[in-house]
């Protein structure tokens, strides 16, 4: 009896296609479908290709023919089977069918699997070829591979599928300027966008490291902004002076070669949007032609660091022409409907010191605001204004040309261009704002959908820019808030992922920042939040890894691997182990040695006694699926517990945003009391505290033991990184009270280092002294030193010599 199921269980079990299969009725059926179908019910039976089988395409449009040509050609690259096209069916053979009709959605499309054929309806090409994605999903992962395997179970599941996009907007972005990538890894980047339903590829083709776009009128652009002398090695901060490879870096896209990327991903039904960025991140193109800057007599290089500079483009009739004259060849390379213009992180401080620009805003009349602007509730300076102005012009250029533009939310600052689409990245607010001012957004937030953030431990993982986005809490972002009006909801049109390439050097490293969380962010793109399901995404992942696997996408394998973490339930700090990859078993040791398949086993978080070192794995029937993960962690009288501190924490809270994948801010876990020190991979364990006169260059943090408890050891580790304006404590004291008012100071000491020459170093000083009990603790840590400006670090301060240091600590045990 066939009989419809909820689609969050039907996918509760599957099989990792492999080996020789035979079709078989009886065998349960499943569906590693990613991103989800909107409907399915599952049927009995199976559909086997065979060489009798036959496609039928009679009253389809040529496109449409073409589709199914292209499977044909698929399926006998992948399993030697010959596929029969035909217009009528006479024979009565074992056919698939392609019809269309219509009436169904652009993208929609039905799918009918049974044990006689397979059927596919669509209205347009695009459902075809989505339809097409999923059969290649129900088949065996082989079918993505380029070479014969004949021994793999070459049938199709009985099933009903009917299935739409829930957001007409489904894109990622690739930076190719930061670090070029090859044509031959930008056509694979669009097999996987396509394999996965999205259907946008944002270009990001020109910066302040790179121009990568052939401009026949401007061959400077090429010959002079495609290249820089060296790149930055290691994280921005770890040195200053920053430290390079000295090696030549360039490379740019031909216009025959555009022509043809854009030809391809319109084949698999993917927009190529371009962006040229302005008015900053401009470094490149003034590099080539140092008059579209406010100081045109200054010589410019291609950068060779990251970050944001002051040089951008000058709002002058010579650089508005300059850019028409761009975006003309653009457009004649890419037949999109939006042409992306960037907008963001564009500093007004050439502007502000420019005589000419300083005389065209007084000629325009653009005034500091002297109340908030009503779209997003700030003031805006008449430089800000004049970016909207510059903004704005160049819009109406392209909208003149049929083109609408794409902005970062910056171009919300100083009043938005009238047709402008707001793409969201500082946060979510952007978006919002823009959608309850009537314009479309796409929401790309970079705490959720940024995939140049880590992903997996810093310890273990590449350097990359900071942060930290699991596959589970890029996954549970929702584009559009629960408590959305009917506006907002009408005018976020998608979802996009950004892939950021600073510390990205070739195709290996981006793979691995881009898959597999990409895949969840198509899956939020194409299936309703009704319908999405972190445990079925799991089970479904297993198989599309196995994918990637054929596709040579070096996808990140955390997904397989043991996440280590703390966290505190009713008042105890307990140890949290998962591991993504469902109903695996997660086999651990807390005692250093390597855990087996024979190790304890693990059920629930259990509490933190002593320090421990632990290691843990995941297995499944006996087989270990990935790489062994290590923590010590540092049980202590202060494990767990609450604390305050003076000055207030800073922008690093010590894995409080983010722990345990939560979309916010954790309540059980604790910065300076989870157990887990700092490292010199990342800031993200460690919290920070800013320091100035005002708060005596001193950090106090005080805990309650919530009973007296004899006390002799207090362990603290800080940060060395002067780049970073972050020095180690230079001096500790210790205090114990009985009451939490009045305090006896134990014990006050300074301390001697010694300094790397280059990099960062973490120090774990020891504090011991004659045991006695108390029940609240004050510990004051007193600042290292002052950094020199420009010498230590960065000048960001153009008039002080000498800076405060900050203070970054991890971890602060009691024993």
């Amino acid at each position: 009896m066939k009989k419809k199921i909820n689609l969050l269980l039907l996918v509760s079990t599957f099989m990792l296609f492999s080996g020789f299969q035979k079709a078989d009725r009886s065998k349960e059926n499943t569906y590693p479908i990613v991103p989800l179908p909107n409907e399915l019910i599952p049927q009995e039976g199976r559909f086997k290709l065979t060489d009798k089988v036959a496609v039928l395409t009679e009253s389809c449009s040529e496109e449409v023919k073409s589709i199914a040509s292209s499977f044909v050609s698929q399926v006998k690259r992948a399993s030697n089977i010959s596929l029969q096209t035909i217009q009528s069916n006479k024979a009565k053979q074992p056919t698939i069918r392609f019809i269309q009709q219509e009436g169904l959605p652009k993208e929609g499309y039905q799918l009918t699997v049974s044990t006689d054929g397979i059927t596919l309806v669509a209205s347009e090409a695009n459902g075809f070829f989505y339809g097409v994605q999923t059969i290649y999903q129900l088949l065996p992962p082989q079918i993505y591979g380029k070479e014969v395997v004949a021994l793999a179970d070459w049938s199709v599941p009985g099933v009903k599928i009917k299935d739409a996009p829930h957001f007409k907007y489904r894109g990622l972005m690739l930076d190719v300027c930061r670090h070029f990538s090859s044509v031959d890894y930008i056509y694979k980047f669009i097999d996987m966008l396509a394999a996965h339903k999205m259907n946008t590829f944002h270009w990001h083709l020109t910066d302040d490291q790179g121009w990568r776009i052939e401009i026949k009128k401007y061959p400077k652009l090429t010959e002079i902004g495609a290249k820089r002398k060296e790149t930055l090695t290691d994280y921005y901060y770890t040195n200053w002076p920053q430290v390079f490879d000295g090696k030549e870096h360039g490379g740019y896209y031909t216009q025959e070669q555009i022509k043809s990327v854009v030809a391809y991903a319109a084949s698999k039904y993917i927009t190529v949007i371009p962006e040229i960025e302005m008015p900053g991140h401009a470094m490149a193109a003034i590099a080539s032609y140092p008059e579209l800057s406010c100081t045109p007599d200054i010589k410019y290089d291609v950068a060779c660091t990251w970050g944001v500079f002051e040089q951008v483009y000058c709002p002058k009739e010579e650089t508005f022409g300059f850019l028409e004259d761009v975006l003309n060849e653009v457009m004649q390379l890419f037949p999109s409907k939006y042409i992306h213009i960037g907008g963001d992180e564009c500093p007004k401080t050439a502007w502000e010191k420019s005589k000419e620009c300083q005389s065209l805003i007084a000629k325009l009349g653009l005034k500091d605001d002297t109340t908030p602007n009503a779209v997003d509730g700030r003031k805006h300076s008449k430089e800000e204004k004049l970016q909207s102005y510059f903004i704005t012009r160049m819009e109406k250029y392209l909208n003149s040309k049929g083109r609408n533009i794409i902005g970062w939310d910056e171009i919300l600052e100083g009043g938005l261009a009238p047709n402008a689409t707001v793409m969201s990245w500082r946060g979510t607010e952007g978006g919002i704002n823009a959608a309850k001012a009537g314009h479309d957004a796409i929401m790309t937030p970079g705490a959720y959908v940024y995939l140049d953030h880590y992903q997996e431990s810093p310890e273990i993982a590449p350097t990359t820019i900071g942060g930290y986005n699991t596959l589970k809490k890029t996954y549970y972002y929702n584009p559009v808030p629960n408590d959305a009006d009917e506006v907002v909801k009408q005018h976020i049109i998608g979802i996009q992922g950004n892939i950021w390439t600073e510390y990205m050097q070739n195709d290996s490293r981006r793979d691995y920042q881009a898959f597999p969380r990409a895949i969840a962010i198509a899956e939020t793109g194409w299936t309703k939040p009704e319908h999405k399901n972190w445990t079925s995404f799991c089970k479904r992942m297993i198989t599309d890894f196995s994918r990637m696997d054929i596709m040579n996408v070096k996808a990140c394998r955390n997904f397989f691997d043991v996440n280590i973490d703390t966290h505190v339930y009713n008042d105890t700090l307990k140890v949290a182990l998962e591991t993504f990859y469902p109903n695996a078993e997660i086999r651990y040791t807390t005692d250093g040695s390597t855990p087996t398949k024979n190790s304890k086993l693990y059920h629930n978080p259990f509490p933190l006694k002593g320090n421990i070192n632990l290691k843990a794995a995941s297995y499944k029937n006996g087989e270990l699926l990935g790489k062994i993960s290590e923590r010590a962690i540092y049980g202590n009288l202060i494990s767990g517990r609450y604390y305050t501190t003076t000055p207030a924490v800073g922008w690093t809270r010590g894995d409080i945003f983010g722990e345990n994948n939560t979309l916010g801010e954790d309540k059980t876990t604790l910065g300076l009391t989870n157990g887990k020190r700092g490292n010199i991979a990342s800031y993200t364990p460690w919290v920070a505290f800013p320091l100035n006169d005002k708060c005596n260059n001193e950090v106090v943090f005080t805990v309650d033991l919530g009973e007296a408890k004899v006390v002799s050891k207090v362990v603290f580790g800080t940060l060395y990184n002067p780049a970073f304006r972050v020095l180690p404590a230079g001096a500790a004291k210790v205090e114990f009270s009985t009451n939490g008012k009045e305090y006896k100071e134990i014990i006050n000491t300074s301390f001697t280092r010694e300094y790397p020459e280059k990099g960062r170093k973490m120090f774990t000083d020891v504090l011991s002294f004659t045991p006695a009990k108390s029940q609240f603790i004050r510990i004051t840590l007193q600042s290292g030193g002052t950094i020199r400006n420009g010498i230590d670090c960065r000048k960001d301060n153009p008039t002080a010599t000498i800076l405060p240091s900050d203070l970054y600590i991890d971890e602060i045990e009691v024993y």
